[in-house]
């Protein structure tokens, strides 16, 4: 089939999926460990430092051809 006969039905749109590794040192108060890993879990904490990398980026779809 020739290419002029093709009738685009979706955009050229490309998705793609990041993936990052992220590294935090994150401050609690708190009276005791147990009471600092629950506070943590529910409320968070102060973030003081935080390391972003890039380890990865792949197309999901939309992808042009290659000629």
């Amino acid at each position: 089939m020739a290419k002029n006969n093709v009738t685009q039905i979706k955009k050229d749109d490309q998705a793609k999926c990041f993936t990052y590794e992220v590294t935090m040192f994150v401050h609690i108060i708190a009276d005791d460990e147990e009471t600092a890993k629950a506070q943590l879990d529910e409320k968070g904490g102060i973030m003081t430092k935080r390391n972003v990398v890039l380890v990865n980026a792949i197309n999901l779809y939309g992808e042009k051809e290659s000629k």
